[in-house]
């Protein structure tokens, strides 16, 4: 028996708010990573981890900072990425809430023992990561109900 034209449109909907909330958290914190990088990646930083490290030079400090910033970033990417294409499919089984729970929570822990307090962004990325950890084991309560 085949779906109404209403029923099919709101199986197409039906995960719609879940990746909106998804993606946005994801984004805000590729977006929050992005200017750490940047801010760490000024003259003035610079000359401070000449200080600190005399042997260094430009190009192992461009090195350091790339690949903070690649380290804060793959798990919003790969979260992201992995949801959109297959939330569809697959939509947001146990095992999917408790995998990506675990490695938001993981990402979360390493952020927080960085223990980055002089840095207002490091609070700001310990609040989304708090916030995306429970919208990710919290996701299929964010399902679209038919007829809301």
């Amino acid at each position: 028996m085949k779906d109404s034209p209403v029923q099919q449109k709101t199986d197409r909907n039906k995960h719609k708010r879940q990746l909106t909330v998804l993606l946005s958290l994801c984004a805000a914190l590729i977006i929050v990573a992005t200017l750490e990088a940047l801010i760490l990646a000024n003259p003035q930083a610079y000359q401070f981890w000449l200080m600190l490290y005399p042997e260094g030079n430009t190009a192992d400090y461009s090195s350091i900072v790339l690949s903070l910033f690649l380290v804060n970033i793959v798990v919003p990417v790969s979260l992201s990425l992995y949801t959109f294409f297959s939330i569809k499919k697959l939509g947001t089984p146990p095992l999917y809430r408790l995998i990506w729970g675990a490695i938001v929570f993981l990402a979360g822990v390493r952020r927080l023992l960085m223990f980055q307090t002089e840095s207002i962004l490091w609070y700001l990325t310990l609040a989304l990561w708090a916030i995306l950890f429970l919208v990710v084991i919290n996701i299929h309560r964010l399902e679209t109900v038919p007829g809301t």
